[in-house]
């Protein structure tokens, strides 16, 4: 009986272990090989996979894009709403705490490097544009209405959410050219805070 349980728990994770490994594996080669020259062919051999089964999950490469994407904006949300849960921050601390997470994130090279080839393709590919732009708003209005039932009224979540963009611009702004120009990424971080000390946060003040 326990073995049977055992045996349908993993019919039901399989799926999503193997969904995750082929984007994992889709991660690793954009950001490697480039997302224009990496073939679906490539991907399923990173991933181990046939390529029937990766197609099972995803269709084209472009659908691949677009689940990092919303990966990746998602995981974004999550974080604001899961430090919003510390009651004993005021509105300034969580901007403040945010943007700091957010300085860390976009040091990382890696991930950085796979946002650039992902950028990249979104200008050249409108209606992956229009996706991400319809889904990235489809998001925000879940988290505004999440913050809300926490307490947090409609103007103050949009302003907090318009902080945070402002400050994961300048992030990623800062982190590319050090990228480019510098071994100066790891200083992301603290230079960041300087910048976000110096904007306007008055409004935040609940």
């Amino acid at each position: 009986m326990k073995t049977a349980r055992v045996n349908k728990k993993r019919r039901r994770e399989e799926p999503e272990l193997r969904r995750s490994q082929i984007l994992a594996a889709a991660r690793r080669s954009f950001r490697l090989h480039g997302l224009q020259v990496t073939t679906v062919d490539k991907i399923a051999s990173e991933a181990e996979v046939s390529v029937g089964l990766l197609y099972r999950f995803f269709p084209s490469k472009a659908e691949m894009v677009k689940a990092i994407i919303v990966e990746d904006v998602e995981q974004q949300l999550q974080q604001i709403a899961l430090a919003f849960q510390d009651h004993s921050a005021s509105l300034g601390d969580l901007s403040e705490r945010m943007t700091a997470r957010l300085a860390e994130t976009t040091a990382d090279r890696e991930r950085l490097a796979l946002m650039l080839e992902i950028a990249a393709e979104i200008c050249r590919n409108p209606p992956l544009s229009e996706f991400i732009r319809t889904k990235r708003e489809e998001l925000r209005k879940d988290l505004g209405a999440r913050l809300a039932a926490q307490g947090l009224d409609s103007k103050q979540a949009d302003l907090l959410l318009e902080q945070i963009d402002r400050a994961s611009a300048v992030a990623t702004g800062f982190a590319v050219h050090a990228l480019i120009y510098s071994e100066a990424i790891g200083n992301v971080p603290a230079t960041l805070a300087g910048i976000i000390n110096t904007m306007p946060s008055s409004e935040f003040q609940s």
